[in-house]
């Protein structure tokens, strides 16, 4: 059978987890106002526990990695993740309050002003890291935060990975701190790149954010070694990426309602992309644009718990596909069945299983017609007419439909002539 039910190891995302206040206004306030505020309301902070909570609710395995507090303000937080099957269980704990984040958002024009606490918080160290069974991960996905904490995590996975087929793949988001973590960039399969930071350091486009990381890179591509994708989503203008053979690629976002909650299309956009080239084992430009859909597909509503109605597989049907040559009823009806039931990735038969179905009805002719009768069985009414001369028939018993009665019906159908010897 070519689509074969398969056990998809979890993935791990390594991070932080705070709190964040969202507060929209109609009107960005201007200095020495008083501003209502539309609408407020608290949720779940940190890149790498959105990214777990969106791969979640996309049907991923996933186990969240970060040290958590205590605080009474985290407990409706981490319910939720549990509740969903999210595994927190090798997850440090501290007395220490959470981090906070203030987010206020001009209803108008989308912008939005980000306060974060400038109280540290503890991160996530190697110590943690190394009483985890790596033996259980096929990907972890990593926030650039503190690179003399995540180096050594790296270096621990690309032992695991030395020597074996299957091997982990590392991906790296970075929102901030450049010149920091920029020793991450050549340790990681996938780097996911922030769109403002992009500005901030003078690229003005998603294809010269791409091509300007790929040049920050020590070795040049005609030396074979490890190189990261490169991935940037840029809002309202889609992505681009560009992968380890320098190829540049160009996502559109796809046409969707006017936006009502941007906050956290960055999240969605990263677990959309990791969705689809782990547990889909998409091509880098399809995740990328699969990424794209999911933060389009986030935006339609608040928060992030209608993502688990995302629409996995859109039916799209291209009439020219069909009539290629290369189509075939069997890679449909293999697409279908895999998709709705065994949810696992597919491979086409090319039209294989439909050539040998339609091979049971073909009728081969004896080569040697001498020996026909030997190799034929004929019934009474053929023998008689063989002795005659006549031309034997063959009845061939014939189905008809009709007002959804079955009707028998007998067909005749003249074989050619044959010399039979009719032995004494």
């Amino acid at each position: 059978m070519n689509c074969a039910l398969s056990i998809t190891k979890p993935m791990l995302c390594v991070g932080g987890m705070g709190v964040d206040i969202v507060e929209q206004c109609n009107s960005m306030p201007a200095g020495k106002s008083d501003h209502l505020s539309v609408e407020a309301h608290w949720l779940r902070g940190g890149h790498a526990s959105n990214v777990s909570y969106v791969l979640r609710l996309l049907g991923a395995q996933v186990e969240f990695l970060g040290v958590l507090s205590r605080s009474s303000l985290l407990r409706e937080i981490l319910a939720e993740m549990e509740h969903i099957n999210i595994d927190l269980s090798h997850c440090p704990r501290t007395d220490k309050s959470p981090a906070f984040t203030t987010v206020v958002i001009d209803r108008q024009t989308g912008c939005r002003s980000i306060l974060q606490c400038s109280r540290k918080f503890p991160y996530i160290g190697i110590e943690e890291f190394k009483k985890l069974d790596l033996d259980r991960y096929g990907w972890v996905h990593f926030e650039a935060r503190n690179k003399l904490d995540i180096i050594p995590m790296m270096r621990a996975i690309h032992n695991y990975n030395s020597g074996r087929t299957e091997r982990i793949k590392i991906s790296l988001k970075v929102d901030g701190c450049y010149n920091e973590n920029k020793d991450l960039f050549d340790m990681c399969h996938y780097l996911i790149f922030s769109r403002q930071l992009a500005l901030d350091l003078g690229w003005r486009t998603v294809k010269e954010t791409c091509l300007g990381l790929d040049k920050t890179l020590p070795l040049p591509h005609s030396i074979q070694v490890r190189r990261p994708n490169i991935l940037c989503s840029w809002g309202p203008y889609g992505a681009g990426c560009l992968d380890t053979n320098g190829q540049y690629y160009d996502l559109p976002l796809p046409a969707g309602r006017k936006p009502i909650d941007t906050y956290g299309v960055g999240e969605c956009f990263t677990a959309g992309v990791i969705y689809a080239l782990y547990l889909r084992k998409m091509p880098l430009p399809a995740a990328v644009a699969y990424g794209n859909r999911v933060a389009v597909f986030k935006t339609t509503r608040m928060g992030y718990n209608h993502i688990a109605k995302f629409q996995i597989y859109p039916v799209t049907i291209d009439n020219d596909d069909k009539l290629s040559e290369h189509y075939s009823e069997d890679d449909e009806s293999e697409h279908f069945i895999c998709r709705k039931y065994m949810n696992r990735k597919f491979e086409t038969s090319d039209g294989k299983l439909s050539t040998k179905l339609m091979n049971r009805f073909e009728i081969n002719e004896p080569k040697d017609v001498s020996n026909a009768n030997s190799e034929q069985e004929i019934e009474p009414e053929d023998q008689q007419a063989s002795t005659t001369g006549q031309q034997p028939a063959r009845r061939i018993s014939k189905r008809h439909m009709s007002h959804g009665r079955r009707k028998s019906g007998t067909l005749r159908v003249s074989l050619p002539k044959r010399s039979i010897t009719e032995t004494k």
